[in-house]
């Protein structure tokens, strides 16, 4: 199995390298951004992937729904769904937790855990929130 991670701008690149930096490299995640080159040449190189992982089943990791990477990344599930998942407002929790479970899990079941991984990952900070020992300086 695949992942690519896919955003506006660099995000998509930054956030596999902070992975990476958590988790170590790995040659199964691979990073398509859009640039101020335009959607014809966003979608030209995220086909360009899409068509080389073909045998593949892929999990497609986008930064926010309705943005160009989403939309296009759904188009491609549309016709591939059999193999493809795609997910909107990735974050770093979910990718640890798709990278951690890369190989332990189907699709649907990673996909499930990205949902779950991205939702619980998000957080607000009050008083209350932490206990004392959670705190590492």
């Amino acid at each position: 199995m695949k992942v690519i991670v896919t955003s506006h701008g660099d995000f998509c690149h930054g956030i596999l390298k902070s992975y990476q930096m958590i988790a170590g490299e790995s040659e199964n995640f691979y990073a398509v951004s859009l640039t101020e080159e335009g959607v014809k040449d966003y979608s030209d190189r995220l086909n360009k992937v899409l068509t080389e992982l073909e045998s593949e089943e892929i999990l497609i990791l986008t930064d926010i729904k309705g943005g160009t990477p989403y939309n296009e990344s759904y188009q491609y599930y549309l016709t591939h769904e059999e193999r493809v998942r795609v997910v909107a407002g990735m974050n770093l929790p979910m990718i640890i937790e798709v990278g951690i479970n890369l190989f332990n899990d189907n699709l649907e079941i990673l996909y499930n855990k990205a949902l779950q991984a991205g939702l619980l990952g998000i957080e607000g900070a009050d008083n209350g929130s932490m206990i004392e020992n959670d705190l590492e300086f």
